[in-house]
């Protein structure tokens, strides 16, 4: 199977395999009990804190859709709890654990680990920094936990191809996520309104995922065809797990 096609069907398998668990109460409650704040200062030092210990506008930078102000706040309250390196750390063994809780039972669980290590060790790491600090957290041992943080590390890789692909078609990350299919996230993302009109990016939306595709498959060339087939067949079947 080709790369371009598994990699547009990975956007919808690993990509919402992988996302649930980022904003789930069980993860802000596993966090606070195990020293995070509250709420959204807990993400900004968990998701964003496997950057490390960095000057906050690499976390902006990383942080891309989200507005600059809202990030820097966020980043503070964390920071003032817990160090980035160390929520980091924290949030990577809960991504463990939640695959460890919801991929249990999954007959494929230690092979889609192994495809998506294959791609994951392989991946250039060019502006792609989030994803690099996913990588390098992948901890847990062999089963259902690392499997899971894998695809944690796989979504981070496809988000910063998309990243990417938003800025080469000279659109700004507001104006991405009003054109694209869940414009209603500007408000979470901490952007004020009024909001520019995007009538006209229709177009131009569709080319950046198109763009993002053609990125994230050249990660999957490191498999053979039929290894991406089954990549994309596992995914696909993790996602809907259980049924």
């Amino acid at each position: 199977m080709d790369s371009v096609t598994v990699a547009r069907s990975l956007r919808g398998s690993i990509g919402m395999l992988a996302m649930d668990w980022l904003t789930a109460p069980s993860t802000f409650a596993q966090g606070r009990d195990r020293g995070m704040p509250e709420g959204m200062a807990a993400y900004a030092v968990g998701r964003w804190g496997v950057l490390g210990d960095c000057p906050v506008d690499n976390v902006v930078g990383a942080a891309f859709f989200w507005h600059p102000d809202t990030v820097r706040e966020m980043v503070a309250a964390g920071r003032a709890v817990i160090s980035p390196s160390a929520g980091g750390a924290v949030w990577a063994e809960i991504c463990a654990a939640w695959g460890d809780e919801h991929l249990a039972g999954f007959a494929g669980a230690d092979r889609l680990g192994e495809l998506l290590e294959a791609v994951v060790v392989a991946a250039d790491p060019l502006n792609a920094p989030l994803f690099v600090g996913w990588r390098d957290a992948v901890t847990a041992p062999p089963g259902p936990g690392r499997t899971f943080q894998l695809a944690q590390a796989m979504r981070e890789l496809r988000f910063s191809r998309h990243c990417v692909a938003v800025q080469a078609a000279g659109v700004g990350p507001l104006e991405a996520i009003l054109a694209g299919p869940a414009p209603f996230s500007a408000a979470m993302f901490g952007w004020p309104e009024p909001y520019p009109d995007v009538g006209d990016l229709g177009d131009v939306r569709e080319e950046i995922e198109a763009h993002t595709d053609r990125l994230h498959a050249r990660d999957l060339d490191v498999l053979d065809g039929a290894e991406r087939a089954e990549l994309r067949e596992l995914a696909k079947a993790a996602r809907r797990w259980p049924e």
